[in-house]
């Protein structure tokens, strides 16, 4: 059985491109561990009050942004292998940042704005700084919040969200807090006010974005010990109740997951992905719904398992119609499968989707393009109409990895090989990617050289 992380050995070197050839997806996984569960467990073992075990932990270039996050800002972290399993101990310091220090966040938003809560706890200042991607990234709902709790913050230049400086600390109390750009904000200020020995109130303003993530955090602390109180718009947290266990197990990844079921349905296939608990709220367990409204055959297993068969060839798959204010990751791929239906599709919301790691709302809308759908943008969201035109996919500069891995999905249900770039680019979330695609049949090359246009 496959772990879903890639060995050393088998990964494409920054800056090749990868071959993609078409195939029929067939075979038994089990999902990667959750990016989102790993970063909020990190988060919440730092400022725990002992030392924790995170077990089965997600290896990813993001997930590691926050283990040394957490390092920087005190923590000692000791990490032990057996086999194919990992986990991470981790002891959380005496204070929160008790020396001056600068964070590199690299791309990893998550990480930016779980961490400069986290740092706002503490005495001392702490600089973050980041890839230029990523000060193209909003937070400056999440400083506004910080500087009313008492945070005393320098930066960011107009315009920017990094570099800056924080220095703490955050006192428990009323805060309001704009959620209509990110649920990263809610969730940062969730884990550090459960921290604070008296109680506080997180007021939302304007409609949530990504409301299952803040339903991710909020099931984390529930775990942890904290019982947060749900009042419409308001999130109360009773004080002094983060309880960090003796250890956590990081459950599967529905956003991984995701990636191979459609691979499944694209191709006619029949793909089993292990590990995916439905007790832990993740948004992207949406796909379950829309590849059973798009006509895959999906079924529960045992091993918290999902099995997809995907329609012969070429019967394809039927329309879609779905809201994307709560599923913005999984924009990408269903504009892959939109373009594999037979019919009109639908994209709607997401307008934060232009501030990710890349502008995904132009994204999807090119992908499908490329893949020979017809696309039409109207002020009630994106139209899409397959059935696909194009034989094989060329794109270069894929470095977003949720738009890299959801190319790769459809060319592998194309009729000629395709090329795309930068293979490293799942690293970020999903380093066992390719790896996983040879897993179930899938002929992929590696180390060609720089892609070509």
């Amino acid at each position: 059985m496959n772990n879903a992380q890639a060995p050393s050995a088998t990964a494409a070197p920054e800056g090749k491109s990868v071959l993609i050839h078409p195939g029929r997806a067939q075979g038994v996984l089990r999902a990667p561990p959750s990016k989102s569960y790993t970063h909020r467990a990190i988060v919440g073992a730092l400022l725990g009050s002992r030392s924790s075990r995170i077990d089965s932990p997600l290896l990813s270039e993001d997930t590691r942004v926050s283990l040394h996050a957490a390092e920087a800002l005190g923590a000692t972290v000791k990490v032990a292998e057996k086999g194919e399993t990992t986990s991470w101990t981790v002891d959380p310091p005496a204070h929160i940042a008790p020396r001056a220090v600068q964070i590199d966040c690299g791309e990893s938003g998550t990480s930016l704005r779980l961490f400069a809560a986290a740092a706002a706890l503490g005495q001392s200042e702490v600089t973050f700084v980041g890839h230029p991607g990523l000060a193209r990234r909003p937070i400056g709902g999440l400083l506004d919040a910080l500087r009313s709790l008492g945070a005393v913050i320098q930066g960011p230049p107009p315009g920017r969200s990094l570099p800056f400086t924080i220095r703490g600390s955050i006192h428990p109390g009323m805060v309001a807090v704009d959620a209509t750009q990110s649920s990263q904000y809610v969730s940062a200020l969730l884990l550090a006010l459960a921290t604070l020995p008296e109680a506080s109130v997180i007021q939302l303003q304007g409609k949530a974005v990504s409301t299952p993530y803040i339903s991710a955090t909020l099931a984390y602390l529930t775990q942890e010990g904290c019982e947060v109180e749900e009042h419409e718009n308001r999130l109360l947290l009773p004080g002094g109740t983060l309880d960090t266990r003796d250890r956590f197990e990081v459950p599967g990844d529905a956003s991984s997951a995701a990636y191979l079921l459609a691979l499944g349905s694209i191709t006619g296939g029949e793909v089993t992905v292990e590990g995916i608990p439905e007790r832990w709220p993740q948004a992207d367990l949406a796909i379950l719904d829309i590849l059973s409204e798009a006509g895959t055959y999906l079924v529960r297993g045992p091993r918290d398992a999902v099995r997809v068969v995907g329609r012969p060839r070429p019967a394809g798959l039927g329309n879609f119609d779905r809201n994307l204010d709560d599923t913005p990751d999984l924009a990408p791929l269903l504009a892959a499968l939109a373009a594999f239906s037979k019919g009109e599709s639908w994209l709607r919301g997401g307008a934060h989707l232009a501030a990710k790691e890349s502008d995904r709302h132009r994204g999807v809308m090119d992908l499908a393009v490329h893949l020979g759908a017809s696309v039409r943008e109207t002020p009630e969201g994106i139209s899409l109409r397959g059935p696909i035109g194009a034989s094989r996919l060329c794109l270069s500069a894929l470095t977003d990895h949720r738009m890299f891995m959801s190319a790769a999905v459809a060319a592998v249900g194309l009729s000629e090989v395709s090329e795309l770039g930068p293979a490293n680019a799942p690293d970020k979330s999903y380093p066992g990617f390719l790896h996983d695609l040879e897993h179930l049949g899938i002929h992929v090359e590696r180390g060609h050289g720089p892609p070509s246009s």
